[in-house]
């Protein structure tokens, strides 16, 4: 019987150690090699020489304000989202343009880029994680993926000490000067940010989103369910039908002509009555 017993745990030993040994191997980290930036396309992708090829790379957990429009409008702080990453990686960076990359399970996205979270060392040597410190500055918002999902938590915290410290994006948090009923939108504010006051017709969810319906139907809130996860805590949004409330977020109009708010956190909701 001990000797059964023994053997057992040798064997849940070594199947343990394998099991550690295959997870480390998914996530291909080396900070001994850096990769040299060629271009900087906007706050949070640059492209990079990798393996011989110059490949687009995507920060993992962020998204920043565009500074082109297309599928999303030209975000109010695009230019300065762009610039904070272009000054960490050219100007505070020991190794002018060269920065390390970090890898989850899923390297590569959509449109052949890779997937990566992007480090550099200052002029002191010292290591900075820059997804997150574009987060902590106010530069972007949390984008999460299930598959995507190692430094999860530091996102979280960066984000709402961006909401705390009134950083970037929340800069304009307690200006007054920034709400406007959803009845008055207008193109002026597509990609501004905005606290847009309605009256919710309705909640519900589809897929990956929830969604919550102005009274006119001419303004929704989106929210996806890996945001909602992380930073909804006190706030079950079933409970803002019939409620006259603010939303704090850049606004977009979608391809049937109504304005959106994608919001990411409970803190970006204001219950008024």
């Amino acid at each position: 019987m001990i000797k059964k017993l023994l053997i057992f745990t040798v064997i849940l030993s070594l199947l343990l150690v394998t099991i550690s040994c295959s997870k480390q191997s998914t996530s291909e980290i080396s900070f001994e090699k850096s990769y040299y930036v060629s271009r900087i396309i906007d706050g949070d992708t640059i492209r990079v020489f990798y393996e011989g090829d110059e490949v687009s790379v995507r920060f993992i957990g962020i998204d920043t304000p565009e500074t082109h429009s297309g599928d999303k409008p030209l975000g109010e702080l695009g230019e300065k989202a762009y610039w904070f990453t272009r000054n960490k990686i050219n100007t505070e960076n020991l190794n002018k343009s060269r920065v390390f990359l970090e890898f989850d399970s899923d390297k590569s996205g959509y449109y052949g880029r890779l997937l990566a979270y992007v480090y550099y060392k200052d002029k002191e040597g010292n290591l900075h994680f820059l997804n997150k410190e574009i987060m902590e500055n106010g530069y972007a918002r949390p984008l999460f993926y299930d598959d995507t999902s190692k430094h999860k938590e530091d996102f979280i915290k960066a984000y709402k000490s961006a909401f705390e410290n009134r950083k970037g994006i929340f800069s304009f948090y307690d200006s007054k000067d920034r709400e406007v009923l959803d009845t008055q939108l207008s193109r002026e504010d597509i990609g501004k940010i905005r606290w847009v006051i309605f009256n919710v017709k309705n909640v519900s969810s589809s897929g990956s989103f929830l969604k919550i319906e102005s009274q006119d139907s001419s303004f929704y809130v989106t929210i996806r369910r890996n945001e909602y996860n992380a930073f909804f805590d006190s706030l079950n949004i079933y409970d803002l039908k019939d409620k006259k409330i603010k939303v704090y977020g850049e606004v977009w109009k979608d391809k049937y002509g109504k304005f959106e708010i994608l919001a990411r956190a409970e803190f970006e909701f204001v219950v008024i009555k």
